[in-house]
């Protein structure tokens, strides 16, 4: 594993001998991208590099805790380490990966790149949001947030929806790198981009999987029901893991397995496509 440093953004290169393809990872909100080395893994399992960085704000990144200006200040994170890879290492097929929030972060970095690299990949793609969210709290946040856009407020959704697996649940709620608050400018930039979605993603050619639990309770599986009818690419699929959570990526051991070799199968049919 190669650790880099772009910018204030921390980013990681894992690499196996004779890879076939590369992935990038960008991860949720409220979390960082060592949250993602199952997925790490089990994509190195499967003869594919992957390269995994933290927004800014977020895990050992730089940057003030939880806060942007613009929505387009996470879409400029991707394109800053889409351009690294580019730039700096080896020409592979390029996938790229998108959990929750990231995935709306990759579906606003697809309207305008997807031409560039093989296949999108959609985890649980943040569009439309749990009832752990009030909308009252969503309202008076649209309000003070002109006036006082640092005010820290705590997280709206539960831990626990993120996995079946009480472990991780656990893990999760003791992460010193994960911030269980959101600033108010943070949230209300967030909430302004979402019902763009479906819009950005009809710009979209690409090949895109979704990937969605059926019982997530953060993000309405719904959504991605929705983003996969606006999705212009003639090839597109949506993965629906019977009963799992938020996060396929750190459900129950055979859950994951099953959501992984799904994962390998489809990366490996896209490969095969010219």
């Amino acid at each position: 594993m190669e650790s880099i440093t772009l910018g204030s953004l921390a980013v990681w290169n894992h690499s196996v001998p004779n890879p076939k393809a590369r992935v990038l990872i960008i991860h949720g909100l409220s979390e960082h991208s060592g949250r993602h080395l199952n997925t790490v893994r089990g994509l190195n399992e499967s003869g594919i590099d992957v390269v995994r960085f933290d927004l800014r704000g977020s895990g050992k990144s730089g940057g003030k805790r939880q806060w942007i200006e613009s929505f387009g200040d996470y879409v400029d994170d991707a394109v800053t380490v889409f351009n690294w890879i580019q730039r700096d290492l080896s020409a592979l097929p390029l996938f790229v990966y998108g959990h929750s929030l990231g995935g709306a972060i990759a579906i606003n970095f697809a309207s305008t790149y997807h031409s560039l690299f093989k296949g999108l990949i959609l985890s649980a793609p943040a569009y439309l949001v749990g009832a752990g969210i009030s909308p009252l709290k969503i309202t008076v946040g649209k309000m003070l947030v002109k006036i006082a856009p640092n005010i820290r407020l705590p997280k709206s959704t539960a831990s626990e929806g993120v996995s079946r697996d009480k472990k991780v649940v656990e893990a999760y709620q003791k992460d010193p790198l994960c911030f269980h608050f959101n600033t108010l400018k943070q949230g209300d930039e967030i909430l302004k981009n979402l019902p763009l979605i479906p819009e950005l993603a009809h710009k979209i050619t690409t090949p895109t999987l979704i990937a969605h639990g059926s019982a997530d309770p953060i993000i309405r599986v719904e959504g991605s029901y929705e983003i996969l009818k606006a999705l212009s690419s003639p090839s597109k699929e949506l993965y629906i893991a019977p009963g799992s959570f938020h996060e396929l990526h750190n459900e129950l051991e055979e859950d994951r397995k099953t959501y992984f070799r799904h994962l390998d199968m489809w990366i490996s049919n896209q490969l095969k496509q010219k």
